[in-house]
């Protein structure tokens, strides 16, 4: 079931978040996101945008690593004031995720150029600027075209325009990937993604005389390990509904301690029936000093808005956890969520680090096992 303004919920299948994968060197889910935020049919044939501003941002998730602390020779007293900035950006960022690509870069710019003005504040020129490169460490090959980048490269028209043509090739192919997740599982998906990165980046390299390449290997800096980068897109909003069924009322901050899994489902909805099944398997499966699961039930129709009915379902489902009834699509909102199933993994501090969109195993897809390897990664997590 699709919010009208939406596309099917098979174009949305897939995994959503800051994968450790983008941390490689590679940043493939840079366009993994581009691809699904921007709503592509499988006819499109798509070139490879001027900007991409990806969302979440890897500034935000990078600042809250320890390791990247230690990098860059934070005191406690830097930490924490930009742990607050991060905190005032990071929610507002990323509830931009499913805008058109044109939209989400207009709204996100100003946000990332305030956040970085506020770090200027902190930061000092080389920490700035250590930091900016693991940016560009984390985005990959496709920073090359960035107007700062081609500049201080001094890229000729022509070379510009076969880079762009290179980028638009690997662009083509990753989308086609996508689409085609139904035939896929991700490990395999993401190895084929990694594989043609990896042969993109020799490809535009190529194009480079040798002075271009050693002034671009400055501009990315020191390799950097990301391995201990955690996967993190913001702090969970918490929950702005009153009505509950089988509990009382649940807030988010109290649950610190356990990995939480926040679904949004309408008891209508064919995919999230079919959904279902498994979070009552992992409520079962997962011990309960470790994880919670919660279900938000946010209405299409008009018999959806009973709550007696919602109740009767719930049974019929044999769901036990919490259910939260959002009429009035305040968490909804909130989320920027816009499709059942929409599911959300939270960790044991709050934050939000995997989601995904559609129904789970959707044509033989390994999405389920996919999300609960991810449930029992964060709960083993220190």
């Amino acid at each position: 079931m699709i919010k009208s303004k939406e596309t099917s919920h098979r174009t949305y299948n897939k995994l959503l978040s800051v994968s450790k994968v983008q941390y490689s060197g590679l940043a493939c889910v840079i366009f993994l996101l581009f691809i699904v935020h921007t709503s592509i049919s499988e006819a499109q044939v798509l070139s490879y945008p001027k900007t991409i501003i990806p969302v979440p941002h890897p500034v935000t998730s990078l600042l809250r690593a320890k390791t990247v602390h230690k990098e860059l020779g934070l005191l406690e007293s830097e930490i924490n004031e930009a742990d607050k900035i991060v905190s005032e950006f990071e929610l507002p960022l990323w509830r931009l995720r499913d805008l058109p690509l044109h939209k989400r870069n207009a709204e996100a710019a100003p946000l990332i150029n305030q956040l970085y003005r506020k770090l200027d504040w902190i930061l000092s020129y080389r920490q700035l600027e250590q930091l900016d490169q693991l940016v560009m460490q984390v985005r990959g090959i496709d920073v090359i075209l960035e107007a700062k980048v081609t500049i201080k490269l001094d890229l000729s028209p022509e070379q510009t325009n076969t880079i762009r043509d290179i980028l638009n090739t690997s662009y083509s192919k990753i989308t086609s990937l996508r689409n085609n997740v139904e035939t896929s599982s991700q490990s395999q998906i993401a190895a084929h993604i990694q594989k043609l990165q990896a042969e993109t980046r020799r490809n535009i390299l190529a194009v480079l005389n040798s002075y271009q390449q050693n002034n671009f290997a400055v501009l990315m800096g020191r390799s950097f390990d990301f391995s201990q980068v955690p996967s993190i897109a913001c702090k969970a909003p918490e929950l702005e509904v009153d009505k509950w069924i089988n509990s009382s009322p649940v807030k988010l901050s109290e649950l610190v301690g356990k990995v939480t899994v926040v679904h949004f489902y309408a008891f209508g909805c064919s995919n999230c029936i079919s959904t279902l099944p498994y979070y009552n398997d992992w409520y079962k499966h997962f011990p309960k000093s470790s994880f919670y699961i919660i279900g938000i039930h946010r209405p299409e129709t008009k018999q959806e808005r009973d709550i007696e009915k919602v109740k009767d379902k719930a049974s019929q489902a044999d769901i036990e956890y919490p259910v939260a009834i959002d009429n009035q699509s305040l968490t909804w909102d909130s989320w920027a969520n816009n499709i059942w199933p929409g599911i959300y993994i939270i960790d044991k501090n709050g934050f939000i680090r995997y989601w995904w969109y559609g129904e789970l195993n959707w044509q033989g897809a390994e999405s389920e096992k996919f999300l609960r390897d991810k449930i029992r990664e964060l709960i083993d997590e220190s």
